[in-house]
C-alpha cells in the first residue's frame, strides 16, 4: 500500500512539474544585429579573386594559383561521381548534364580529376604557389 502511494505522489510530481514547466513564460533575448559591412570606400577596391575556367577531359592540366576561384566542368557519357579526393570534392555526372566543381584553391599541388565508378582520371588541376 506505501509503494503504491509512493507512485502515486512521484507521478502527480512529475505531472504537476511538466504543467509549470508549460504555462511559465519563457525569457526572449534581446535579437543579435550585426554590424552592417563599412561601404566601400571610393578608389580602394580589394582585390578581385581570378577565376580559372576549365573542361575536362582535356589536353592539358588545369593551372591556378593560390587564392584563385577554380570552375571546372566535367563531361561523360555515362552516369558517374566525378571526385577529387584530396580536395574532399565530388559531383555526379550524367549524360547531358556535366559536373561542375568550383573551389577556391587555397594550397599548392597537384590534385586528380578522377571518375569514382569508371576508376578512371580524367586530369589534373596544378595549384601554384601565388606570387
Amino acid at each position: 500500500m506505501a509503494g503504491r502511494r509512493l507512485l502515486l505522489f512521484v507521478v502527480l510530481l512529475i505531472a504537476i512539474g511538466a504543467v509549470a514547466n508549460a504555462t511559465v513564460p519563457r525569457e526572449e533575448g534581446a535579437p543579435v544585429r550585426r554590424p552592417a559591412p563599412a561601404p566601400p570606400v571610393p578608389g580602394q577596391a580589394g582585390p578581385a579573386a581570378n577565376v580559372v575556367v576549365a573542361r575536362l577531359p582535356g589536353r592539358k592540366d588545369v593551372r591556378a594559383t593560390v587564392g584563385d576561384v577554380v570552375r571546372v566542368e566535367v563531361a561523360h557519357d555515362a552516369a558517374d561521381v566525378v571526385q577529387v579526393t584530396a580536395l574532399g570534392l565530388s559531383e555526379p555526372v550524367e549524360p547531358g548534364i556535366d559536373a561542375e566543381l568550383v573551389f577556391d584553391a587555397d594550397r599548392a599541388g597537384r590534385f586528380a580529376v578522377t571518375l569514382r565508378d569508371a576508376q578512371r582520371r580524367v586530369g589534373t588541376i596544378d595549384v601554384g604557389e601565388a606570387g
